[in-house]
């Protein structure tokens, strides 16, 4: 997921538009799978913003 997300990043400061929607509003990643498995509800959300690398819930968004 790490790599996954990186991409995403860096797709982000590509786009100054993506950058700056990124600064003010939080996206979030997470693997198809782990959301079956684990449901949404589940700390399987991946911060593409800046907040740190580790997963979260999505009350943390």
């Amino acid at each position: 997921m790490r790599g996954a997300v990186a991409d995403l990043r860096l797709a982000a400061e590509e786009n100054p538009a993506t950058a700056e929607l990124l600064t003010a509003v939080p996206a979030d990643a997470a693997w198809i799978e782990d959301l079956v498995q684990r449901g949404p509800s589940a700390p399987v959300w991946h911060p593409l913003g800046g907040r740190g690398g580790r997963a979260c819930w999505w009350t943390e968004l």
